[in-house]
């Protein structure tokens, strides 16, 4: 069955120059402005390892969070918290320039856990950054874990289709410091 909202998809640059790209698009979108109910960002999601949970950067500000952990849920995955908030992830990524639209967004990304209790994810995930983040050997000849990406998929296609399908938008939640500052009512 068709969504009730349209789905537009977003390809944006620049992100590590200042949001520069995600910046334009919301200052000068393609669509009506009032018609973005979310952001869903999907950015660098690596998939070396079978993975067990995801990190949902900005979803405990609004009602996302509840759509994002049941699409997670069915897909096998379950939530655990930022495992480097002093990278403040949630303000330093494309998301970020919706959220000062007052527009609710989240970044989901694999978590360090992984299936196999034998793989130490974040080894990986840091080794990877150390190595090959922004190198030549950053390309298709690393280990990819299909089965994840394809679960990872799935959970963001959920998200996606359930909030385009729900009669309300998505909203902050109250108190929320993003929608006290950005929500525009």
């Amino acid at each position: 069955m068709p969504p009730r909202r349209s789905i537009l998809f977003v390809a944006v640059t620049a992100e590590e120059r200042g949001l520069l790209g995600s910046d334009f698009f919301v200052n000068n979108p393609v669509v009506p402005p009032g018609s973005i109910v979310a952001n869903i960002n999907l950015d660098m999601p690596l998939f070396l390892y079978p993975v067990a949970d995801l990190v949902a950067f900005g979803a405990e500000n609004s009602t996302l969070q509840f759509v994002a952990e049941a699409s997670a849920q069915a897909e096998g995955f379950h939530f655990t918290p930022d495992p480097m908030p002093e990278e403040n992830l949630f303000v330093r990524s494309d998301q970020y320039s919706f959220v000062r639209k007052g527009i609710p967004s989240i970044f989901l990304v694999p978590g360090f856990t992984s299936l196999d209790g034998d793989v130490d994810g974040e080894a990986l995930f840091r080794e990877h950054l150390k190595e090959h983040y922004h190198k030549a050997s950053d390309d298709l000849s690393r280990p990819i874990d299909w089965k994840s990406a394809l679960r990872f998929a799935r959970a963001h296609t959920r998200i996606g289709y359930t909030v385009a399908s729900e009669t309300n938008r998505p909203t902050w939640l109250e108190g929320n410091v993003f929608g006290v500052r950005f929500a525009t009512p």
